[in-house]
This record gives structure tokens, sequence and C-alpha cells, in this order.
């Protein structure tokens, strides 16, 4: 029997409109923004590849090859290499604020030493 079946297959489930869908290159791509982290101004592109593909332990031309959308498809251990690189470098910046953080009262708290108070708490 050719052709279409009288009877419908089922019904096709209803995408989630709160859900984004993203392809593993796309992922992998806002991963590597993530690891790169703010870019200096005057600061190559090529340069901040190379130290992205160090911290995920990928060849850089790998990384060069997923930036520019080269690459058609990210392998699953590419992929939890750069997830790793990234949750290192948001624990390195946390852990970065909470040094700020802790200089700030610890001046605060030597100024009130020294008598002169500057902070709320004081």
């Amino acid at each position: 029997m050719a052709g279409k079946s009288p009877t419908r297959a089922g019904k096709s489930p209803a995408p989630n409109p709160g859900a984004k869908v993203m392809s593993s290159v796309a992922e992998a791509r806002s991963l590597i923004i993530q690891i790169a982290g703010p870019i200096s101004l005057g600061e190559r592109v090529k340069t901040v590849l190379a130290f992205v593909a160090e911290r995920a332990g990928l060849p850089e031309r790998r990384i060069r090859g997923i930036w520019h959308r080269e690459a058609k498809a990210v392998l699953a251990d590419e992929l939890e290499a750069l997830k790793r690189a990234a949750e290192l470098r948001h624990r390195e910046e946390a852990i970065h604020a909470r040094n700020l953080e802790t200089r700030a009262r610890l001046a605060c708290r030597g100024a009130a030493a020294a008598g002169r108070v500057e902070g709320p708490d004081f």
C-alpha cells in the first residue's frame, strides 16, 4: 500500500514555550564566551581563544573552529570539558569577589581602629 495512511499516527508533542533549544555547537560557543570572560580593548581574539583552549584542555584549532561556526557538531566529551572550564571560571570569579569584599571590610576596620569611621557599620 503506497501513499498516506488513512489514520493519524498521533499528535506530536507541543514545544515548551519557556524552554530554549540549543544545539551543541551553540552551547559550546556560549561556554567559550563564559570561559573567556571580559576581554580588554585591543586584545586579540586568537589569543583569547588560545587561553580558552588551554583552560578546557582542547586543541586550539578546535576551539577556533567552534568559535567561527565551522564545526558541524561538538562531541560530548568536548562539551563536558568546556562545561568544567566554565564552572572553574565561575568559581574563580566568586572567590575573587569574596576577596574584594574581605579587603573592603578589613580596610573599614582598619580605618575605624585608626579613628576614621567611614562605613555605616562602625
